[in-house]
């Protein structure tokens, strides 16, 4: 039997999760539910976290990282140099690392590590974490769809899904059985087929300080959709 460290293990020790946490049965880090029943998401708003600035007040935005993956790597390389900006905001959402059918199954992992880790890490210093979920074809779900404590809310993207729509809800439902997060935050258009409790932004609006100056002016806030 050999003694050697497995690469997760590596992980551990070269690059523990600060202030420790609870590992899933991939070895991914899980985030934590710390939003309560009570939250008041129709007071919040959507902003890239490339537009959340110091000097502005961020106490109702939702932070959402939806970037390319090489401005997220800084993310990863400097784990720490934003959270003071992160704690002035209701919460941060995880970076959205790329998943693709044409991905090595490791490179997946690597990004959903990535997105846990930082996931948790921020979590440890006080910061109010949103997990960025994403998947690609049904071999990815263990990965993709793991590391999440249940009932925890969630951000989705649904830029470019209209295009893959049967395998983008069959994703979904099955993302729903696994979290059944209390409220899906949707960045994009809504996919017809979608069913639960959203929160819906369009791609403009975490660009439009209207929105930020009077959320929900207009908009839908948190609503439901049923099974038909």
């Amino acid at each position: 039997m050999s003694n050697s460290l497995s690469e997760y293990d590596k992980f551990k020790v070269i690059r523990p999760v600060i202030g420790g946490c609870k590992y899933d049965d991939n070895d991914f880090p899980i985030i934590r539910n710390t939003f309560s029943s009570d939250t008041n998401w129709n007071a919040y708003y959507a902003c890239g976290i490339q537009n959340i600035t110091k000097n502005a007040d961020n106490s109702n935005a939702i932070a959402l990282m939806y970037l390319d993956d090489k401005k997220l790597l800084s993310y990863w390389n400097n784990p720490l140099k934003k959270i003071p900006l992160m704690l002035g905001c209701a919460a941060v959402a995880t970076p959205d690392f790329s998943y693709y059918d044409s991905m090595n199954i490791n490179e997946i992992r690597h990004n959903v590590y990535m997105n846990r880790w930082l996931g948790v890490t921020w979590q440890n210093y006080g910061v109010n974490v949103i997990p960025t979920i994403g998947w690609a074809g049904k071999n990815t779900y263990d990965l993709c769809l793991s590391a999440v404590e249940p009932g925890t809310p969630v951000t989705i993207s649904t830029l470019g899904c209209q295009l893959h729509k049967e395998e983008f809800i069959a994703g979904f439902n099955e993302m729903k059985r696994r979290i059944n997060p209390c409220v899906i935050i949707v960045f994009g258009d809504m996919v017809d087929g979608m069913t639960g409790r959203f929160l819906h932004f369009k791609y403009t609006d975490s660009f439009n300080l209207k929105v930020r100056q009077r959320p929900f002016e207009g908009m839908l806030g948190v609503f439901e959709v049923k099974e038909k």
